[in-house]
Order: C-alpha cells, then sequence, then structure tokens
C-alpha cells in the first residue's frame, strides 16, 4: 500500500497539499481534520462542551463518518449527512482542537483511518499521522509556514466563503491552536526524525506539491538503489561462500580419493566375476555383512566415485568424518524409525543411474557364520520402486587387513515379477526371492572356494562338468 502522511499546524495548506498530492498520483485523501471537526460538530450540535472528556466520550458511540467521493472531492458525511462545509466553520476549527485532545476520541478516529490505510492507497494529513497514527509509513512530510502567513492564509479562506472575521483575531487563535497542538499530553503536534520538512511560506502551492512528488520519486529511487545494493551483496556473499564451500568440499575430495587408494592397499581381495557388475548404470548391490571393511572394496574398486552406500547416522555425528563419507558416497539412514530423507536418496540415486550398495540383513553377523540373518524388506521396495537391477554379491569370510579376502559378483536380476502391483502384497514374497538368489551365490562362492581352491579357471571348468552330467543324465533319461 502507498501511505503517505502529512503533518503540521494549522494553516500550513496540509488539506489543500494532500487533495492535490492524491489527485497527482490518482489515490484517496483521507482528510484525518475533517474526521474531528465532524466529531466536534455532533457534539456541538447535540448541546455539549467539546472540552469535556466525559460529554464527548459518552457521545462517539452514535457518531458515524463515512466519505462520498464527488467529482474529484470526498465529501464527508456525519450519520448520513454531508457536513463538508458546516465542519469549515472558524469556529468548529477551534473545538475540533478541543475534541483532538481526548484520548477516547483519538483512539476511535485513529482505529478507522488505520483500517482505510491498511486496505487502501492514501495520503493522509493531520497533527500525529507521521508519529502515531501512521508510524511506518513510507512517505513522512512536515508542511509549515510562520504563523503570519498561516494567519492571512486562513483570513482571506475564510472572508472568500462570506465569514465576518478579523485578522487579528485569526492570528490569535492559529498561536493558540499551534501551543494547544504541540503541548497536548497525549500524540502532540511534532516533527518526527524522519519526515522531511516543508517551509511554504515563500511557496506556491504548486511548488509544495512538487516538492512532495520529487521526494517521493528520489525515496522510491533510493529504496530501489538499497534494494540492488543488498541484491548486489548477497550475491557476492554467496559467491564468496560457495567458493569457499567448494575449497572446503575440494579438500574432503582429496581426502575421500586418498581413502580410496589406500582401501585398495588394505584390503587385498580376490575379486570373481567383476564383469558381472554393469558399469555407467543404476543398480542396487546386496552383499552379506561381517565387518565394517565390507564396503571398502566394493566402492573403490567395483562401483567407483558415482556409488553410494548406506550407512548408520551415528557415524556422521562427527563433522570431518561426515563430510568425508560424504564425499566416498555414503548415504547417512536413521535406523529403526522411517527415514523418508535417506529412501528419497536412494531413489534419487538409483533415477540418476547410480549404483547403491545396500546390507540387506541391516547389521554384522558377528557370528561370522554362512547363514544370513533376516533380510530387511527395504531392498525389496527399493528395487521395485526405482526399477533397477540386483547385483548380488558374497564374501567368502570376514574381511581383514592385508589378508586374502574373496569376494564374488553374481549375475544381476529383475523383480520385474512384481512390478506394478502393490508393494504391501508383494514385499514379503520378492525379499524371499532375493534370499533365494543370495543363497544360491553362497553355494557358488563355497564351491568355488572349496571344490575350486579359488581358482576362476577351475570352478568354470567344475561348472561345465556339471553342465554335461546333467546333459547326460537328461539323455539316459529319456533313453529309457
Amino acid at each position: 500500500m502507498i501511505n503517505i502522511a502529512i503533518d503540521g499546524p494549522s494553516g500550513a495548506g496540509k488539506s489543500t497539499i494532500a487533495k492535490m498530492v492524491a489527485k497527482t498520483l490518482g489515490i484517496t485523501y483521507l482528510d484525518t481534520g475533517a474526521m474531528y471537526r465532524a466529531v466536534a460538530l455532533h457534539v456541538v450540535n447535540c448541546g455539549k462542551n467539546p472540552s469535556e472528556e466525559e460529554d464527548v466520550k459518552s457521545l462517539l458511540s452514535e457518531i458515524n463518518i463515512s466519505y462520498i467521493k464527488e467529482s474529484d472531492e470526498n465529501k464527508i458525511c456525519l450519520n448520513g449527512i454531508d457536513v463538508s462545509q458546516d465542519i469549515r466553520r472558524h469556529e468548529i476549527s477551534k473545538y475540533a482542537s478541543e475534541v483532538s485532545k481526548i484520548p477516547a476520541v483519538r483512539i476511535f478516529l485513529v482505529d478507522m483511518q488505520r483500517k482505510i490505510a491498511d486496505t487502501s492507497d492514501v495520503v493522509l494529513d493531520g497533527r500525529d499521522i507521521t508519529s502515531y497514527v501512521l508510524p511506518n509509513a513510507k512517505y513522512k512530510f512536515y508542511l509549515t509556514a510562520n504563523d503570519t502567513e498561516r494567519a492571512k492564509r486562513r483570513f482571506e479562506e475564510l472572508k472568500a466563503k462570506g465569514q465576518d472575521v478579523s485578522y487579528e483575531q485569526i492570528l490569535a487563535d492559529v498561536k493558540d491552536r499551534d501551543f494547544n497542538d504541540m503541548n497536548r499530553d497525549f500524540a502532540p503536534l511534532k516533527k518526527t526524525e524522519d519526515s522531511y520538512e516543508i517551509d511554504s511560506t515563500e511557496m506556491s502551492l504548486q511548488q509544495v506539491v512538487d516538492t512532495i512528488l520529487s521526494k517521493i520519486k528520489e525515496i522510491d529511487e533510493n529504496d530501489n538503489a538499497r534494494v540492488n545494493e543488498k541484491k548486489l551483496n548477497n550475491q557476492v556473499a554467496k559467491q564468496a561462500k560457495d567458493k569457499k564451500k567448494q575449497r572446503g568440499r575440494w579438500f574432503y575430495k582429496g581426502i575421500a580419493n586418498f581413502v580410496r587408494k589406500v582401501l585398495k592397499v588394505l584390503w587385498i581381495t580376490k575379486i570373481y566375476f567383476k564383469e558381472n557388475f554393469p558399469k555407467n548404470s543404476k543398480a542396487l548391490v546386496i552383499c552379506n555383512h561381517y565387518s565394517a571393511l565390507d564396503p571398502c572394496v566394493i566402492m573403490s574398486r567395483i562401483m567407483g566415485k558415482d556409488g553410494k552406500v548406506l550407512m548408520k547416522n551415528e557415524i556422521t555425528a562427527n563433522s570431518f568424518v561426515d563430510k568425508v563419507s560424504k564425499e566416498l558416497g555414503c548415504i547417512p539412514v536413521k535406523r529403526g524409525e522411517a527415514d523418508v530423507g535417506a529412501v528419497k536418496n536412494i531413489i534419487g540415486a538409483l533415477n540418476n543411474n547410480q549404483p547403491v550398495l545396500i546390507f540387506p540383513e541391516g547389521t554384522r553377523n558377528r557370528q561370522n557364520s554362512k547363514e544370513f540373518l533376516p533380510f530387511k524388506q527395504g531392498v525389496a521396495t527399493f528395487a521395485i520402486k526405482a526399477k533397477a537391477p540386483i547385483v548380488p554379491m558374497i564374501y567368502y569370510k570376514k574381511t581383514v587387513i592385508f589378508g586374502r579376502n574373496k569376494l564374488m559378483v553374481g549375475t544381476p536380476f529383475y523383480l520385474d515379477e512384481f512390478y506394478d502391483k502393490k508393494m504391501s502384497e508383494v514385499k514379503e514374497s520378492a525379499t524371499q526371492f532375493i534370499i533365494d538368489k543370495m543363497k544360491e551365490l553362497r553355494e557358488e562362492m563355497d564351491i568355488l572356494v572349496e571344490k575350486c581352491g579359488g581358482s576362476k579357471k577351475r570352478y568354470l571348468k567344475y561348472k561345465e562338468n556339471q553342465s554335461k552330467e546333467s546333459s547326460a543324465n537328461v539323455g539316459d533319461s529319456s533313453e529309457e
């Protein structure tokens, strides 16, 4: 909302100037002084004393002030009757000053004025608009002139209206009203620090209007400049922050790359059928879980820098570890609760053609048994939602530093028979399907190590012979 507040002493020309500014800008002029005059008129018409607080307060509930738009002017109505001329009588001006001292009157009218200003573009003039009625107005002005000039203007105005008044009486009334307005206890007339003062003693009406419009333009330009400067400063600050963040990221990225190289050296592992892993493609990698070291080889030697791995959230409590782990591709997950953020990160990575490593048992098998712990059903959910292949992997036994660890990569498979079905209905059967596939791979790993001595060549030969024997048995059965 555009709120223009104009304060100043009696006879400074506030009302005339406010009307001209409102007309120029095409917004509403709200004559606050006329509202006080209307209250004073009602009090006088009721035969009450405008100086007696209790007399005036008792009449407020009877007062209804409204405006009627006629041409370019607002006609003020008191209880439905146009009183635009009556309130301009000289004695009513004096009574208006009296009723304006009464707090109840001011609260009654100020509440009305604020509600109008909250919903409309308005120009308001009065004695306390900048200090009390609209203290947060963007445009504030204090219009003044010396008392003799103001008395002269008032005298000429009333004479033109046919009122029989003397200049000396008008000057005395002006001085008297200035004193009353500036020294009243409640919301006195004063110039606020953020108001722009205009002395109109030697100025024409149009010169005053032009000065106000020029100042409004200047305020807007300064505000725009401050906004642009703030935007520029924010942009510079953001660039500096991003640059600092980028430097920090390169630091942690360097540590992450160093860690990957160390892992290759420390966790010596024989990887069988690495070619089964689909490169540059989304995949849900699952593996049995013996040690905290289990992800190391898979992440560093198979999945590559784009790979992601689930890790328990507790590890990220340390800020340094948290930043390095993120560069290593770790997705922290809160165990034992529905972690929506982790789920979004997992699905997002898969949809971005990135492989994600999950240990379906959910925790380490501390007994180092070949038997699996119960599988979590989240693996099936992710694979079905992302329609991603599952790549099973098996460690032969617990991984150790500088040990001859062995890892077998199985043939990728899909859960396509469960696609487009209700998750609640297929989650259990899909999880069992995954368990069966892992058990098959476990058996193949045992054959490779225990029957073939860990030799891939001997294992392939063994599988070839098994295939031939199976074919021969089928042939014998058919002959019988």
